[in-house]
């Protein structure tokens, strides 16, 4: 009995291997086609998307993919819930603002600076998609005023921010500055609910991932690692006057460990959350393959039939 019971769990250990293995070739291929931005087409009405400049750029193609949702041709649906998320994170910033315990400083916290980030994101991303609503009601050619221009550009670098921040505030928030102040509305939802809501979206919408794009919300956190030194130079202090943002950066105390912290955040938990992302993006476009070739399969044997 024991030996079947052995030989059982070999025989499953290895059939998972085999097929973890398969997995991993296959995303393994898909990721290095997105890096080398061969990805192909995200829907059947898509045209082949290919960037206009340099694969760390903003230039991109498609003016689709940034105002649809991956599983819909239809945009009123898509604006319509991208309004809605606009709206509830315009007015969590005034609850926030007014009602949370930091006060006036809410914004020398870099949780909020991030959630700013994720607000003005989801306003630009609104008006794109009505705007696009607009155009295709009047006829006009869609992708000669939209493409390439400063409105796409500006919606796809905050997503790209607001993606990446939102879950590196989460990580550190809860990892290294938790002071055990008690779970309220507003540190659920600028430190958790936010980032939740970034990883669903990423699944929702159309809005392509670059790889080479993990730079720029390090540049975010360079900025702000200058910001607290100087508001530290400066003598500022955090909203319960003591004199540093954030305990991990505590310039004054002690010096290493808080340019430790800013440095291991800023060029390790950073880009590590946007290869994250990365994945979600060709986790959803395979996904979407995948359901099509299902689809296409299903209609094959029924167009047989009928002829």
């Amino acid at each position: 009995m024991m030996i079947k019971i052995s030989l059982r769990l070999v025989r499953a250990t290895q059939e998972g291997m085999a097929l973890l293995h398969q997995f991993l070739r296959t995303y393994t291929r898909y990721a290095f086609y997105s890096f080398r931005d061969r990805k192909g087409r995200q829907s059947e009405n898509s045209k082949p998307v290919h960037l206009d400049g340099p694969k760390h750029s903003l230039m991109y193609s498609n003016v689709e993919d940034f105002v649809l949702s991956q599983w819909s041709d239809n945009p009123l649906p898509y604006a319509i819930y991208r309004t809605c998320a606009a709206a509830f994170f315009f007015l969590m910033t005034f609850y926030a603002a007014l009602f949370g315990p930091v006060g006036g400083k809410f914004m020398i916290m870099l949780t909020y600076w991030s959630f700013n980030i994720l607000v003005v994101s989801q306003i630009v991303r609104a008006v794109n998609c009505w705007h696009y609503i607009d155009l295709k009601k009047r006829g006009e050619d869609v992708h000669e005023r939209l493409r390439n221009k400063r409105r796409i550009k500006v919606q796809w670098l905050l997503h790209n921010l607001a993606s990446d921040s939102a879950p590196l505030v989460s990580v550190l928030f809860w990892t290294i500055a938790y002071d055990g102040s008690g779970l309220t509305v507003i540190n659920c939802t600028v430190h958790g609910l936010n980032a939740m809501f970034v990883l669903l979206d990423i699944l929702i919408s159309r809005t392509p991932v670059r790889m080479l794009h993990l730079y720029q919300c390090s540049c975010l956190g360079i900025l702000y690692t200058l910001f607290s030194y100087v508001y530290h130079l400066c003598g500022g202090t955090n909203h319960k006057d003591e004199p540093y943002i954030y305990k991990p950066l505590d310039y004054a105390n002690n010096f290493r460990m808080a340019i430790s912290t800013a440095l291991m955040s800023i060029f390790l938990v950073a880009p590590l959350i946007h290869c994250w992302i990365f994945f979600l993006y060709r986790f959803r476009l395979f996904i979407h393959r995948y359901l099509r070739a299902v689809e296409k399969r299903s209609d094959h044997p029924a167009k047989e039939k009928a002829m």
